[in-house]
């Protein structure tokens, strides 16, 4: 990598990760797609095309007049909550550290570069370059309303931090909310009404057997209880208790009969889906997919690894209508913890890979 691209890859990650793009704070989220929407205007023959749906901006900028490119690259700019000093970057041993210098404010400063680079060309590639602001909440309002708008590729990828090899498949989500009646009575005279804690308490073990809690990571479907509300009283038996899961399903478990599972678990429970979004499926010998393998093994000068995640992220949206889509992006660590730092060098192999990627002869 270049003194000149480095230094650029620096500055930018570190304007993007000052801007606090928080959910809570729309005027940032705002000021980090415009920030993104100067540079690219200062780029000749590009293509800008600003969105917003329900608050959230998003911003594609193409190299030809399309809404259709062959490529999509695509980076989310909002964050998840931090301390103040986190918005304030530090550079130090080949790292930038600071909140979404890995998820994902480094690559998007990868994207802007390469945009500026590939425009620049004779003959630029039919690329397009997306920036959403929504993915920390669900991408509904980011990638999956720039999809509904029309916006298609033959290819898909979301840089997403992957330590520089490719997410081809990751789990479906949904998160249900269980609803336990009861009987209230006195907490001196049980026998006077149903305890819906007990009714948790069992149905919690009868669910922990049917999808019981694996001890490291593994490629199966899980079901977290994660929030429980109930009670009013230390002395009275609680009228209802609710209880919320984080079901995340690999692809070979369909939907329906993880709800008609979880219902044989809570016979007397009143189960809603609270919010669903599908899985991230990919083959793996998909011609982009290798290609984009090839990509990797040329710069990196080792095999491409290709793996599966448990995590969600919005490359399902265009998975789900039928276009390959995978995730794949730089080194780093700390994600979404007191101590995120992206590898810098990485950034400059990433830009390799995609420029290799979308310039390389078919």
């Amino acid at each position: 990598m270049s003194a000149v691209l480095r230094d650029e890859l620096v500055e930018l990650t570190c304007d993007l990760v000052a801007i606090p793009s928080v959910a809570e704070r729309p005027e940032q989220l705002q000021a980090v797609i415009d920030y993104i929407e100067r540079y690219a205007r200062a780029i000749p023959g590009v293509f800008i095309h600003r969105a917003e749906s329900l608050g959230k901006p998003s911003l594609v900028v193409t190299l030809r007049d399309t809404h259709t490119p062959s490529v999509i690259l695509n980076a989310h700019v909002d964050v998840v909550p931090a301390h103040d000093e986190q918005f304030t970057p530090d550079v130090r041993d080949g790292r930038i550290y600071g909140r979404a210098s890995q998820d994902m404010k480094g690559s998007a400063a990868v994207l802007m570069r390469l945009m500026k680079d590939l425009a620049a060309l004779d003959q630029p590639p039919d690329v397009g370059f997306m920036f959403v602001s929504d993915e920390e909440i669900g991408g509904d309002y980011g990638t999956g309303y720039l999809l509904e708008q029309g916006w298609r590729c033959d290819f898909f990828l979301a840089a997403e931090p992957t330590n520089l090899e490719i997410c081809f498949v990751q789990k479906g989500c949904i998160w249900f909310e269980i609803r336990l009646p009861g009987q209230p009575a006195h907490g001196s005279r049980p026998w006077d009404g149903h305890n819906a804690i007990h009714t948790l308490r069992d149905g919690l073990g009868a669910l922990e057997r049917r999808f019981p809690t694996p001890d490291e990571p593994a490629w199966v479907t899980t079901m977290v209880p994660t929030i429980v509300r109930g009670g009013d009283a230390g002395n009275r038996l609680p009228a209802d208790v609710v209880l919320t899961i984080d079901t995340r399903h690999i692809p070979e478990d369909q939907p329906d009969a993880i709800t008609t599972a979880l219902q044989a678990c809570f016979p007397d429970g009143e189960i809603r889906v609270m919010r669903s979004c599908p899985p991230l499926v990919n083959d793996p010998h998909d011609p982009w997919v290798q290609r984009l393998a090839e990509s990797i093994a040329a710069v990196r000068g080792q095999p491409a690894g290709l793996y599966r995640e448990h995590f969600a992220s919005d490359g399902r949206f265009y998975s789900s209508a039928g276009i390959s889509s995978v995730c794949c992006g730089p080194v780093g660590a700390g994600l979404h913890s007191d101590e995120e730092w992206v590898d810098i060098a990485s950034l400059g192999q990433l830009y390799e890979v995609l420029r290799r990627l979308v310039t390389q002869p078919n």
